[in-house]
């Protein structure tokens, strides 16, 4: 008995009409065409997935990575550390400032009397800005009578469109000791007087001072004027003549 044309356990046969020839006739086993349809797509997938990712790498190494800004979150002790810091910069910025005050040399005005000069507690750097003019006195008057004692003077500024302020502080110079203006300062005299004690004024053209006095009955006497600026600087320093009885 003759086999048959396929064994149809293992073989897959393919005849192929191809007029005028004669057909043709393939047979193929089932194994192989299994193995076939399932390696070619298998291997396809493979190659495609190896072209993709050969292909993102390449771009993903020529773009630069991105850079993400993290939000700074400040806690109550970051903020209390930065209010430290800033109060440490405000107090170096205070101490140098300090530091070159204390190294000035205090004024010593010319032509000025220990007798009264004593009586000027000066501030630690006070400078002398006498030399800047940036304030004058005139119109002087003095007037004495039963009651009191009363000088009156001008102070003008050199530069009115500049504002000139400060504290104001005249001694009475007499026979017997020294009177101050303002009243105030005379509970200074024996430890010095604060240039802060004296009258605050604030001139940009004329300011009038009436300085007043109970020492009404001594006779002679004269006046030192010192005027000094918010900062204690001095900006006057001013001896008048000796009124004598009847000069008023």
């Amino acid at each position: 008995m003759k086999d048959p044309i396929q064994n149809p356990d293992s073989e897959v046969a393919i005849v192929i009409y191809d007029s005028p020839r004669p057909p043709r006739y393939f047979r193929f086993s089932k194994r192989f065409i299994k193995t076939f349809f399932m390696s070619v797509p298998f291997t396809i997938g493979l190659l495609i997935i190896a072209f993709f990712a050969w292909g993102l790498g390449s771009r993903l190494q020529s773009t630069p990575a991105p850079k993400m800004d993290i939000p700074e979150v400040l806690t109550s002790e970051d903020s209390q550390l930065q209010n430290l810091e800033s109060e440490v910069e405000s107090l170096k910025k205070s101490n140098e400032e300090l530091q070159l005050r204390l190294s000035t040399q205090p004024p010593t005005p010319s032509g000025a009397e220990e007798v009264f000069l004593s009586a000027i507690k000066k501030p630690y750097g006070m400078q002398n800005l006498t030399a800047q003019k940036r304030i004058s006195l005139d119109q002087f008057e003095f007037n004495n009578d039963s009651q009191k004692a009363t000088f009156k003077f001008q102070i003008i500024s050199s530069s009115p469109e500049t504002k000139v302020t400060g504290h104001i502080l005249v001694l009475l110079v007499a026979p017997n000791g020294l009177e101050a203006y303002p009243s105030a300062a005379n509970n200074e005299l024996s430890q010095g007087i604060k240039f802060s004690t004296g009258e605050p004024f604030s001139v940009s053209r004329l300011r009038p001072t009436v300085a007043t006095f109970s020492s009404h009955n001594q006779i002679p006497v004269k006046f030192a004027i010192y005027i000094f600026n918010r900062e204690g600087d001095l900006l006057l320093f001013q001896e008048t003549e000796t009124y004598k009885p009847g000069s008023n």
